[in-house]
């Protein structure tokens, strides 16, 4: 099992997908949760509060007391979406290159290669999130400085449980695209396919869930939701941050984190089940 991951991670380590991936995530991030809502703010900072919103409450968040909850706010609708493309780049081009039979033929069993890669997953995924986290608290001291603004930046345990929070819901998105790549034996097929999910149907079944009351229970199951109730237990006010679509707070932060565990525990497991009973050759 050591060197199946090993040789993952120097795999993984490799891949152009991989670096591009996390590279634009990181970039972002920034742009959108710090840059994009600092020129909305320069733009309407003197001008009474209307249609435009709250001048305040949007360099507010912004700040190094609520980037934390912001930056884990981008990824209902945005972060998920680049972390399932993760994952289905870093098994479904197996099959586009047909080197399954090559990994198999080594040595290991077919589960402990389905683990080597959701280990090099798991190991990129927490690269990224701490480089998120990273570059967001850059740019929120950086805000504070240009704005003339105290930084009060949260505690060590909060800045430890955002990361966790990040990898967590990458970790679930990342699950869900080894399995459709494993599923539709293929990257393009699995992208889309997740993205249709993440970005479509969950959306949608959010939206509903406010008009048919049997849709509330599915939408706790899904993780876009659980990933705005995390976003929300970590901000200061304990309030979902609207301005940012898709965040909508469902359920407290242990049950969040166990919904999202599952995805994890049971996507993997059907990854490995099918790698298993299948001709991957």
């Amino acid at each position: 099992m050591n060197g199946v991951l090993r040789a993952e991670l120097l795999s993984t380590r490799k891949r152009p997908g991989a670096w591009i991936i996390g590279g634009a995530w990181v970039a972002l991030s920034v742009a959108f949760g710090m840059a994009v809502p600092y020129i909305i703010w320069l733009a309407i900072r003197n001008k009474p509060i209307g249609s435009s919103g709250d001048p305040e409450e949007l360099i507010n968040g912004l700040l190094p007391d609520k980037f934390l909850s912001g930056t884990v706010s981008l990824y209902p609708m945005f972060g998920s979406a680049l972390m399932l493309i993760l994952g289905a780049v870093l098994v479904g081009g197996e099959h586009r290159w047909g080197t399954w039979g090559t990994l198999l033929v080594q040595g290991p069993s077919r589960t402990s290669v389905v683990l080597g890669k959701a280990g090099a997953a798991a190991a990129a995924s927490l690269c990224i999130s701490v480089l998120v986290v990273v570059v967001g608290a850059g740019a929120s001291a950086l805000i504070a400085a240009l704005t003339g603004r105290p930084a009060h930046w949260p505690d060590t345990a909060t800045l430890l449980a955002g990361i966790g929070a990040i990898w967590l819901i990458s970790m679930a998105a990342t699950s869900l695209g080894i399995f459709l790549a494993v599923l539709l034996r293929g990257t393009g097929a699995a992208i889309g396919v997740g993205l249709l999910w993440l970005l479509a149907v969950e959306n949608l079944v959010s939206g509903l869930a406010g008009i048919l009351s049997a849709l509330k229970g599915v939408q706790k199951l899904l993780i876009g939701p659980c990933a705005g109730s995390l976003a929300t237990a970590l901000d200061p006010s304990g309030k979902p941050n609207t301005s940012i679509p898709g965040v909508v707070s469902v359920a407290g932060p242990l049950t969040a984190s166990i919904v999202l565990a599952a995805y994890v525990v049971v996507f993997l497991g059907l990854s490995a089940l099918l790698v298993s009973r299948r001709d991957m050759t």
